[in-house]
Parts: C-alpha cells; structure tokens; sequence
C-alpha cells in the first residue's frame, strides 16, 4: 500500500507540474527570461550549447557599451562624430538588423520549447498575442531606427564632401554662411546675405559679422587672384557691389583654374578682404528651398516688432503681412521675416536675418531632428552646400551644443556705424577684432528678470503694435547679445 501511495503521489505532482496553468506561467516565464538576459531560457531547458553562445554574446555586447561609456563619456565630439560617419552608421545598422534578427529567433524558440499547443485555447491566445506584440515592436522599432540612420548616412554623403579639415585659425573656426537667391529667371549667384560665424573652438562663443550685399569698394588680400585685377579693391561704380563678385567671376578659370566656382572662390576672398577674417569653411543656403527646413522643424517661434510685408514691388496689390508680436512662423512667413525689403530696407532685414537663425539653432530640439528626421533630411539635401568636411561634423555638433545659452555678439556692416558706399576698412577689421575680443570674455546670458529681480517674475506689459519702420530690426546688428536685441 506504501509503494502504491507513493506511485499515486508521484503521478500527481507530474500531472500538477504539466497542468495547463503551470505549463502558462512556464511558456511567460521563458519568454520573460529571453527578454532579459536571450539564452538563459534555452540553458533551462537543457539546449546549453545555444544558450550559453548567446549569453556570451550579450555578455560581450554589454561589455563592449560599458567599456565604450567609460573611455568616451567625456568626449562628446567623437561620439557625435560616430552619427556621422558613413561607414560606422552602415556598421552599426547592419549590426543592430543582425542582433534583432537573433534574438527574435531565441525569442521564438523559447515560446516553441514552452509547448505552447498544450495549452488551453484562452491561454494559448493570451501567450500568442502578448509574443506577437513584444516582437512586433522589437521588429517595428528597430525598422525605425534603421531608417533613421539610412536617412542620417544618405544626407551626410549627399551634402558633405570627403575633403582634408582644417585647423581653427587663432583658436577660432570663421564660417561664411550665403544666402543664395538662385533662380531660373537669373544669370549667376547674387547672395542676398553674407554673414562669417566665427566660434571659439573650444568654448563655442561666437560672434556673427553680417555684410550688407551693397558694399562697395571691397578689398581684396594679396594672395588673392583678384588682387591684381583690382588693385585698389571692387571699385568699378556702383554696380560693383559685394553680391556681384559671384557672377563677376563665376566664368574666370584662369584665376580660379582648380576651383569648381570660381564665382564662390571670389566671394570668399571678397570677403576675407572685407573682414580680415580667413574663411576655413563655406555654408550656402539657397533660400527658395529654406521654407521646407522650416516646415520640417515645425515652425519657428519669433517675436515679430512690426508688420512685414510678404509682398513685393511688383505684387504690392496682395497686401498680405506678417504682424506683429510673438508667433510661430511657417516655412513661408519665415522666408518673407527673412528676406521682405518692402517698407524696410536691407540692413533691417539683415537684422531680422540673424534673429531668425539665433531662435532656429535655440530651438531645434534633439525631439524635432528624431520626429521629423525624413523631412529635415530631404530639405537639408536641397538646402545645403558647403565645403564642411563630414569628418567634421562631430566637432561641429559639439561646438553647436557648447554655443547654446552663451551670448551670441554680433557686428554688422550697416550705417549709421559705418559707410557702405566709402568704407574705412581699417575701422570694420578693428570693430570684428574688438567684437571678438570681447565674445572671449564673455560668459553665459543671465536669466530674464522682472521687476522683482526673480526669473521671469512678472510677465511683460503688453504693447501697441508699432507701425511698419525701415529701420526695425537694427538693433540685431551690433549688440553684445543677440537674444535680447530679438
């Protein structure tokens, strides 16, 4: 009777420990232990060859982030330069596909070897549909971010040459950044803007130095190709303005034989003249396809001073405007903010200018880039050209990071400070090298303070609109800090 009990209680504890309910925890629980730590589940159940490769591997995987945090966590450059990096983003999405691939097939395998066909019909529907789910969006998130980084790589190798870096300059990077008004109706380039950015390779403070597109009698530096046609600079009338170096030399080979636009290369020097600033890199952004970056972004915040026109002289009869106060602008109302000239004037505009790309840098968000990565990247591909090399970028991203939140100084080439039509060229170099100087020196902005003296203790009094003034948007000009004179 004793044997018989004994045989009796051992085929129940097997029937118990094959039961439905246990077999439903056991099938959850190896699907669990694959989430957390792909083969322990196999090594459970006794396939330890399998199990104890792949633990490896996640060891190994684990391992290899631990050891990658803590040699680079304080280089911020060289891992944002990894970002983009052609062959590295190729790498790593090819890596990410395989190990996904992997683990889901441990996945499966768990489910598989958890006898999911001996359950219940309403347990086996619960295991199915909570596996497919957990798969599904593994599978859905990694497409995603494949995607995303295909997107990052085509944008890289579409718009930044593979071309030898340069070192900053006096501690420095000077970047012309031109506004392109390129059209099918025109002959040539004629930049509607011509700004250097200038930033400390080290602390990212930055100085902005704006030239207006009418600035007459442009020096040209000795080893300049141009300095022996113009000796004396750009002085052949009033045509011979600072926009018109482009197309004047856009078909001059013989000054610029290695040079695929020589009228580019004339500009640059153009602009080395007019500054005293030596140019390591170029940015031109063709302002008929600005609108679209814009819109990718969302829009951008503004606090609009006075009504802008978003008309021209020949199309006056629409009597459209942008008015005034804080708003969010669409990629077209900024296109106008950026370039209207009607009842305004060009150094206004030129004002209006640099507050635009001040609030566009401050409030593009890691969120936006991620979110809209597709739209930014096809915009970036017909907006973008520039000689920044992609090896670069890294550094420039950090340096972007590091400007965020420090005054910004900005000198501009505008009267009242000086004469556009006869320029003191020796006064603009000293004005640049002062506002340099001072950048230097300079630490991050203040917080906004009300009449209490506290952070944004009272909020501002509401103001009348001012009428429409040709000289709204000056005070962007020369200010030691760009953000309040917005």
């Amino acid at each position: 009777m004793t044997h018989r009990a004994s045989l009796l209680g051992r085929g129940y504890q097997d029937r118990h420990l094959d039961s439905p309910r246990v077999r439903f925890r056991r099938v959850l629980t190896l699907c669990f232990m694959t989430i957390v730590v792909p083969g322990s589940a196999q090594i459970a159940l006794g396939k330890k060859l399998i199990g104890w490769t792949a633990i490896t591997s996640w060891l190994a995987v684990i391992a290899t982030a631990v050891w990658t945090y803590r040699t680079y966590r304080t280089d911020r450059a060289a891992v944002l330069g990894w970002f983009t990096d052609p062959d590295i983003l190729l790498a790593t999405r090819v890596g990410m596909v395989v190990l996904v691939l992997l683990w889901i097939a441990l996945f499966v395998d768990a489910w598989r070897l958890g006898s999911p066909v001996r359950l219940t019909f309403a347990r086996a529907a619960v295991v199915t549909i909570v596996n497919l789910a957990i798969i599904g969006s593994v599978a859905g998130s990694t497409a995603f971010a494949s995607q995303l980084i295909q997107v990052q790589r085509d944008v890289v190798q579409k718009v930044f040459p593979s071309a030898p870096t340069q070192e900053p300059l006096q501690g420095r990077y000077n970047i012309l950044l031109v506004g392109s008004d390129a059209r099918e109706d025109r002959t040539g380039i004629r930049p509607d803007s011509l700004t250097v950015l200038s930033v400390d390779a080290n602390t990212g403070k930055s100085v902005m130095v704006s030239l207006p597109r009418n600035l007459q009698n442009v020096p040209f530096r000795e080893d300049s190709p141009l300095h022996d046609v113009y000796p004396y600079g750009y002085n052949c009338g009033s045509e011979c303005l600072l926009n018109a170096v482009h197309t004047m030399a856009q078909d001059r080979k013989d000054l610029y034989p290695d040079s695929d636009d020589p009228g580019l290369d004339a500009t640059i020097d153009a602009v080395e003249g007019a500054t005293d600033l030596t140019i390591n890199y170029y940015v031109m952004v063709n302002l008929n396809g600005f609108k679209g970056l814009v819109d990718a972004l969302g829009g951008v915040t503004i606090d609009v001073k006075s009504r802008i026109a978003m008309f021209g002289h020949d199309d006056a009869y629409k009597n459209v405007y942008i008015e005034p106060g804080k708003q969010k602008l669409d990629g077209q109302e900024s296109l106008w903010y950026a370039r209207s000239r009607v009842q305004s004037d060009d150094y206004a505009r030129m004002g209006r200018q640099k507050c635009l790309m001040a609030a566009m840098a401050d409030q593009l968000s890691p969120a936006k880039v991620v979110t809209n990565a597709s739209e930014i990247a096809e915009s970036g591909k017909q907006l973008l050209s520039t000689s920044i090399p992609r090896q670069e970028l890294g550094r420039f991203a950090d340096l972007a990071l590091k400007s965020r939140g420090k005054q910004i100084r900005t000198v501009s080439i505008v009267p009242p400070e000086f004469n556009t039509v006869v320029p003191d060229y020796a006064a603009i170099h000293a004005a640049i090298k002062k506002a340099i100087k001072a950048s230097e020196k300079t630490g991050s902005k203040a917080p906004a303070t009300g009449a209490t003296g506290s952070p944004e203790a009272t909020a501002p009094t509401p103001t009348t609109p001012t009428p429409t003034s040709p000289t709204e948007g000056r005070a962007a000009n020369n200010s030691e800090d760009l953000a309040s004179a917005c």
